[in-house]
């Protein structure tokens, strides 16, 4: 978010343009029944993210994916909700929240966006206080004081800590897309001699149609999971890309792409992003996985050809996003960042009296 006044625009084209249609969830059912009998409170469907897209085309962020409609989509695709407030006169807060991937009896909060965010934060605890569900504040950036809301709400009680099984774990990185094509210096070594290595090689790669290769991307995805241990309690899974892809089908107006990367005519990976679309011409990469990991640094190959494919259509900066391990994250800056975004989550803590 870069000033206060895209925040309000964001705020007011969420409350007035989205919310047309439901997207079911199955667990914590006791919940989604008392949110979806709050006024203020609307339930996010695939139909909606494309009014998401137009608000969110209005601010550039150092940690792109909080104005993605898709990573929203994607993480709360156990059940997404947007609740609204309106103030005095035009002012408007809006935020999201959905029920954890991962945890049980879970609610992640997103920063809002709009005048108001901690008043809208303890209105809408208060109208959950007694559903008996945990409740946090995720991607919560460093210099938003969140957690102050038990500042002027003495009852809730709001403590800063590290996330420990979401993707923003460590840091979010985004990478300038030309500087990792000219690939100079000493810091990109090690890729100058994966792309030279690759350059010579049968590695060949195709741009992914999600109608077409659904099928390749589910096999693809399986024999990943089936050969890494790496995320066994983490959210990166064959629903996670299962569901990437039927975002890709279902609204097409996100324009997801993606890449297949094939060695010897056999189909070795795929990677999917999300177009640059909000003013800081960054695009999304949710996914760059490969599935034969005796290939060294065919994924880094991958990630570099998806970096060429995204200035094509016009990115300047690739997101890679956070990591949920140290592994993952001491990968990621291996592309030498030219930034790097540290969250937090916020737990809370609401007792069933609480009031407002």
């Amino acid at each position: 978010m870069n000033d206060a006044l895209k925040s309000r625009d964001i705020a007011r084209i969420l409350y007035q343009s989205v919310g047309n249609d439901n997207l079911a969830t199955d667990k914590e059912r006791d919940f989604a029944r008392a949110v979806n009998g709050l006024d203020n409170v609307t339930k996010i469907g695939i139909s909606d993210l494309t009014s998401m897209k137009m608000a969110f085309s209005l601010a550039a962020s150092t940690d792109p994916y909080a104005h993605s409609p898709a990573y929203y989509a994607l993480t709360g695709r156990r059940g997404l909700w947007m609740n609204k407030m309106a103030g005095e006169g035009q002012e408007f807060t809006t935020f999201f929240f959905c029920l954890h991937p991962n945890l049980k009896d879970t609610v992640v909060i997103f920063p809002p966006f709009g005048d108001q965010p901690m008043d809208a934060i303890a209105k809408f605890l208060h109208d959950v206080r007694e559903t008996g569900m945990s409740f946090r504040i995720g991607r919560t950036p460093r210099d938003w004081p969140l957690e102050e809301i038990q500042t002027r709400y003495p009852q809730i009680r709001a403590s800063r800590t590290t996330e420990s099984v979401l993707d923003w774990t460590y840091p979010v990185h985004t990478i300038n897309c030309a500087d990792l094509l000219k690939r100079e210096g000493k810091d990109y070594a090690r890729i100058r001699q994966t792309m030279n290595k690759f350059l010579r090689s049968s590695a060949m790669t195709r741009e992914l149609d999600f109608n077409r290769d659904v099928g390749a991307l589910q096999s693809l995805a399986q024999e990943w999971e089936a050969k890494t241990n790496h995320y066994d309690t983490y959210d990166l899974r064959t629903n996670y890309f299962n569901y990437l892809a039927k975002l890709a089908v279902d609204q097409q107006d996100l324009h997801l792409r993606g890449l297949i990367v094939s060695v010897n005519g056999q189909d070795k990976g795929f990677s999917i992003w999300e177009p640059e679309s909000n003013g800081g011409r960054t695009a999304n990469l949710f996914a760059s996985q490969v599935s034969d990991f005796d290939m060294t640094n065919l994924a880094t190959y991958l990630t570099v050809v998806s970096a060429e494919k995204m200035i094509e259509e016009g990115a300047e900066f690739m997101c890679l996003g956070g990591s949920e391990t140290t592994g993952m994250d001491r990968y990621k800056r291996g592309f030498v960042p030219a930034m790097s975004t540290p969250l937090d989550t916020i737990e809370l803590s609401v007792p069933p009296d609480f009031e407002v």
